[in-house]
């Protein structure tokens, strides 16, 4: 519709006769319930920049971060999100302006029960894996048989080892996590140092 009309206000009237349809009114009603449209006053619009539009849905999917806390199946913050949790905020990556990945860890058993609940709820979500575009904030879900947490300021989280165990695979990325978490646990150098691969 920006293509067509530009920032120019156009009526009902002018949109039958750019895009034909045998019920207009109901096609530029659901235009404006999607945001895509304005409605300036009684059978007057204008078309949503695409720019005004994307900043409208990632605050909209963002507005669903504390969503977690109302959730009664076990699940426990993992990847990038686990290791800004154990740095205590230190060290945040792995995220954009426009897509914000919340990274947790459910049990295999309660996936069903968790797809509910992002429905229920208007949240963005997807499986490790799935091939989907995404933006906003999207949780990710990661399947496991048993969810392993600890608690870090009533948040529940994978244990320090598996996020070491994390940071060393992608030492290139996490180095300065690595060296953090080495210092605020007085960990051995060993522990946060790459992992080495043999090869046979």
């Amino acid at each position: 519709m920006c293509e067509v009309f530009g920032d120019q206000a156009f009526t009902i009237d002018q949109f039958r006769a750019e895009f034909p349809s045998p019920d207009p009114a109901k096609v530029v009603h659901d235009l404006a319930k999607l945001n895509l449209i304005t409605r300036l006053e009684s059978g007057v619009y204008k078309a949503a920049s695409p720019l005004d539009f994307s900043h409208m849905i990632v605050k909209q999917s963002m507005s669903k971060e504390k969503l977690l806390a109302s959730a009664t199946d076990p699940f426990a913050y993992s990847h990038d999100d686990a290791v800004r949790i154990w740095t205590d905020g230190y060290y945040w990556t792995g995220f954009t302006a426009g897509y914000k990945p919340v990274h947790i860890e459910i049990g295999s058993v309660d996936a069903r029960r968790w797809e509910r609940f992002f429905v229920s709820n208007g949240a963005a979500y997807a499986f490790e894996g799935d091939r989907k575009t995404l933006f906003g904030l999207v949780f990710i879900l990661h399947l496991v048989p048993r969810v392993r947490y600890e608690t870090r300021d009533g948040i529940p989280v994978i244990p320090l080892s598996e996020v070491i165990d994390y940071c060393r695979e992608r030492i290139d990325t996490y180095g300065p996590a690595l060296e953090y978490l080495r210092r605020k646990f007085r960990l051995r150098p060993e522990l946060v140092q790459a992992l080495v691969y043999k090869t046979t």
